[in-house]
């Protein structure tokens, strides 16, 4: 189960703690360890790592990707209901 704050958090303490060229560092080797070690869970926490860090919160067309792996994210219980 991937929790959505749980990206958030981890996206503000990556841009809280390290400078932009070592945090987008960290971040990707972290999801190429998790994309060569078949876990696909832990690339798509990242890949909402990475977008709640480039760009705060998603766009409507990426809560619309995200939909697919409905079943397995957690969204945030102030978020709205996601796009239908």
């Amino acid at each position: 189960m991937i929790r959505m704050t749980d990206a958030k958090v981890v996206a503000g303490e990556l841009r809280s703690r390290y400078e932009h060229a070592r945090a987008v560092t960290l971040m990707g080797r972290t999801m190429q360890k998790a994309l060569f070690g078949g876990r696909p869970d832990e690339v798509v926490f990242w890949a909402l790592v990475y977008a709640h860090y480039c760009g705060g919160d998603l766009s409507p067309t990426v809560d619309k990707q995200i939909d697919a792996f409905g079943p397995s994210i957690l969204r945030d219980l102030l978020d709205p209901d996601p796009p239908k």
